[in-house]
């Protein structure tokens, strides 16, 4: 079985726009908060992953924004970025990931 079928989605999902943040709420009691710029960065979408492999420069701003959250079907979350990116879609278990990576 692979990791992705075995993380539950949280309990709470909290886009906290005035700190420019996601807080997360796992059903293990882990609450974690993520930047928007992290989001961003973290970006999996195949544009994204093809500029990091070939080593292109992506800018980005630093105070970039979550300005529009969905759910995903039942599998995560895709997030509409100020700077018009909207493509990536960032599954449960992806999420988690970077929450185990900040807290």
């Amino acid at each position: 079985m692979s990791r992705q079928t075995l993380v539950e989605p949280p309990k709470e999902v909290r886009l906290k726009r005035k700190l420019n943040e996601l807080e997360l709420s796992w059903p293990d009691g882990l609450t974690t908060r993520l930047s928007c710029l992290i989001l961003r960065k973290s970006c999996a979408c195949s544009h994204c992953t093809q500029a990091r492999r070939t080593g292109r420069l992506s800018l980005i701003d630093a105070d970039i924004r979550v300005d529009r959250v969905e759910l995903s079907g039942v599998s995560g979350l895709q997030f509409f970025f100020s700077d018009g990116h909207y493509r990536g879609l960032y599954p449960w278990a992806f999420l988690r990931e970077l929450s185990e990576q900040v807290s």
